[in-house]
């Protein structure tokens, strides 16, 4: 059996769950996105401690790795680093616009070969935009058990090919009747997917659990940006 730490500060909130193969031992989702490095530091001590838990005991650490708002990806990649390095636990990086899709798969019952488009809004009349599609009431994967979906940046009022459309980003897109759902990943949703990762042998060293921006220029600052 293994256990995993899931961690989100991607989605304007502080999320962090402890799963053991598909039971939640521990969940707690704070929204927000001031102060996060204190408030998600306590909250794994909190985590382990309602657990009965010791950080050696992880098997491994699931995060957020974007694309998404920079400081949310960079706190939650560090915290997970540092974690990593601490407990020799391996990390796996979790899609952002995987999770958006993913969270909608649980929340509703699409038909196979639903085409389902995961929107964030980007901000710059940008959003970020991914492509999956829905096999078995769930996200394609390969032979590899990897999540298949493309992952892009496109202008605001850009046209979507996609059965549904998922996020934040939807009214700022163009589509053909797609029907609009929500969906509000956190860290449970992460472990999800990070889970079904980890038992396919994809976790990584602290090293290689690096953070997806999409856009090159995303550490600068929007006034910055604007000048590029």
């Amino acid at each position: 059996m293994a256990i995993l730490m899931a961690f989100d500060t991607v989605f304007e909130q502080c999320s962090v769950a402890i799963v053991q193969d598909d039971t939640v031992l521990y969940h707690k989702t704070i929204a927000g996105n001031r102060g996060q490095t204190e408030i998600i530091l306590e909250m794994v001590d909190e985590a382990l401690t309602q657990a009965g838990l010791s950080l050696a005991q992880i098997d491994c650490l699931a995060f957020n790795r974007g694309p998404g708002a920079f400081s949310g990806i960079r706190i939650n990649t560090a915290v997970v680093q540092a974690l990593s390095v601490a407990s020799d636990a391996p990390c796996v990086g979790v899609s952002s616009l995987a999770a958006l899709a993913d969270t909608a798969c649980q929340n509703e019952t699409f038909a196979d070969n639903t085409v389902l488009s995961a929107v964030m809004d980007a901000r710059q009349n940008q959003v970020y935009q991914g492509r999956f599609v829905i096999k078995h009431g769930a996200l394609s994967i390969d032979a590899d058990g990897k999540v298949i979906g493309d992952e892009s940046l496109l202008d605001y009022d850009s046209l979507l090919i996609a059965d549904v459309i998922v996020g934040d980003g939807a009214s700022l897109v163009q589509h053909d009747h797609a029907k609009i759902v929500q969906a509000h990943p956190t860290a449970v949703d992460i472990a999800r997917l990070g889970m079904m990762a980890y038992q396919q042998g994809q976790a990584v060293s602290a090293e290689r659990a690096l953070p997806v921006y999409l856009r090159d220029n995303a550490w600068k600052t929007l006034a910055e940006q604007d000048k590029a």
